[in-house]
């Protein structure tokens, strides 16, 4: 049953980055996106990554992609710009996939994963284990990262005024 809901959606985020390439219209493409984004959070929840599934929902499949179609909307569809293509980019083209696959290739082939005889996988990405750990061990660097935060949103806010005279 998992290797059929991983298979579907491996199929649909394949599926879906095709989709990305191949449209012409540019709603089409983030449309595809949004169901790679999906499939990708799936595929998280199938390791039991509660957590980085919802992010995955709720941040990129939502408010980012919400971002990518008001910002393609505002600036309307872009006009076709004639094309010349570089001498012999095709052949450069092959060449540099081939590179790349016979890198990823040699990196898969030697991929060994060995888990920790006391580790605990069940609660791994969990809701309930990143936030212990984000409020007991990286409390101070969370606290610092908020504060961070919260100085350069005053302080682009404060740039971006207009200055009275």
């Amino acid at each position: 049953m998992i290797s059929a809901i991983f298979l579907a959606a491996a199929l649909i985020a394949l599926g879906g980055a095709v989709g990305i390439v191949l449209f012409r219209n540019p709603i089409a493409s983030v449309l595809s996106l949004v169901m790679v984004m999906l499939a990708l959070s799936v595929l998280f929840l199938l390791l039991s990554a509660q957590f980085i599934f919802a992010v995955q929902v709720i941040v990129y499949a939502g408010a980012v992609m919400v971002l990518f179609l008001f910002v393609i909307a505002l600036l309307g569809p872009i006009r076709e710009l004639p094309t010349r293509r570089l001498p012999r980019q095709g052949f450069l083209a092959v060449i540099v996939a081939g590179g790349f696959a016979v890198l990823l290739v040699s990196m898969l082939g030697n991929l060994r994963y060995h888990a920790p005889a006391n580790a605990d996988l069940s609660v791994f990405g969990s809701v309930q284990n990143i936030a212990f750990g984000l409020f007991t061990t990286y409390l101070y660097p969370f606290e610092l990262t908020s504060l961070l935060l919260l100085v350069a949103a005053v302080g682009a806010i404060y740039l971006s005024r207009e200055r009275r005279s």
